[in-house]
């Protein structure tokens, strides 16, 4: 396994009834909550890149996977519909033993959350949809298809054209990893004459409409149409351009769940707290961050371990990429909560 993967929770299969391989993780403790996936999805990848699902795992109990065409599970498909991805979500729930749960959803597969939520009102506990529209016809589909089919490379540069610089190459590697340009197509083309315009009506739960703010696919406009379309639903936007800032977004749900009853785990809980073993730090890693935590320039760090600087900044990167943390300040909070 390398070192990607080790930092993710293990991973587990279940089949759906057309013998689709449906890769799904549960991590966290607390209340249960199911991540679908987003459009271009690996949950190894997401996870390791601390987004908001991994985030919401360390307030909460959740499940998340990738659906059919998507990372780990089943590749290469012929055709595809909204109605299988439901098969997909269904076997996840059934896999994962959970009765009922909060469902968070990005985009079409809100939708899909949606109709699902019609269908089972009592095994929905209440829904976040991020970056979401009434109908599809909202997105620049057909663009969108037909650019992605005749030159994926170029889609990707559009598809991060409003992600900061330093960025842009490691999501593009994020996106190649999680689909391909034909599977992704599929999704795209299944999404498409998508409507939930008969269902917001008629929505009972309680909802919360995160939207992000500089979404170059999808208008503020949309965002703010789709929430008023829902009895009682919130809407809160968001920094963030594909995605909605993944801080921000976790606070939000935070606060919308203890709203509703719902509390989250707290950080230093005994149920939340995470090990070393837990972030699968190696041991020279966790001498590390306890130096950092105690404020050690990396100088004094290799002086203590008796390391050169350049092994130690490598340690002290690969310890921050599992646990996380995008500085010392971060690091510190985290040894300080975590290990104990």
């Amino acid at each position: 396994m390398n070192g990607d993967a080790a930092s993710t929770p293990p991973v587990r299969y279940t089949e759906t009834a057309d013998g689709m391989r449906i890769a799904y993780v549960v991590a966290g403790q607390g209340h249960p909550v199911v991540v679908l996936p987003f459009h271009q999805n690996h949950i190894e990848r997401r996870w390791i890149a601390r987004g908001l699902t991994s985030r919401l795992a360390a307030h909460f109990r959740v499940t998340t996977y990738d659906s059919r065409g998507q990372g780990l599970s089943s590749r290469s498909l012929n055709r595809v519909t909204p109605a299988d991805y439901r098969a997909d979500l269904e076997a996840v729930l059934q896999a994962a033993g959970l009765d009922s749960a909060v469902i968070v959803a990005y985009g079409g597969f809100a939708h899909v959350a949606l109709r699902y939520a019609a269908d089972n009102p009592g095994r929905v506990e209440a829904l976040v949809l991020i970056c979401t529209c009434e109908s599809f016809s909202a997105w620049p589909l057909g663009g969108m298809v037909t650019l992605a089919e005749e030159n994926w490379e170029l889609f990707l540069e559009l598809l991060v054209a409003k992600t900061a610089p330093e960025r842009k190459e490691a999501i593009k590697a994020a996106v190649r990893k999680s689909t391909t340009a034909a599977d992704y197509v599929l999704l795209v083309k299944a999404f498409a004459s998508s409507s939930v315009a008969d269902l917001l009506s008629q929505v009972r739960h309680p909802v919360l409409v995160l939207h992000s703010l500089d979404q170059h696919w999808l208008s503020v406009e949309e965002g703010t149409s789709f929430a008023a379309k829902i009895p009682g639903a919130r809407l809160v936007f968001l920094n963030g351009d594909i995605e909605p800032s993944e801080v921000e977004g976790t606070r939000a749900v935070r606060s919308f769940l203890a709203e509703l009853g719902i509390q989250p785990v707290e950080a230093d809980s005994p149920q939340a707290r995470f090990t070393a073993t837990d972030y699968h730090l190696t041991e020279r890693q966790t001498q590390v961050l306890r130096l950092i935590a105690q404020g050690k320039t990396n100088r004094e760090i290799a002086g203590t371990l008796v390391l050169s600087e350049r092994t130690v900044e490598r340690h002290i990167a690969d310890a921050y990429a599992k646990v996380g943390a995008r500085n010392r300040v971060e690091a510190a909070a985290v040894v300080r909560r975590l290990l104990k």
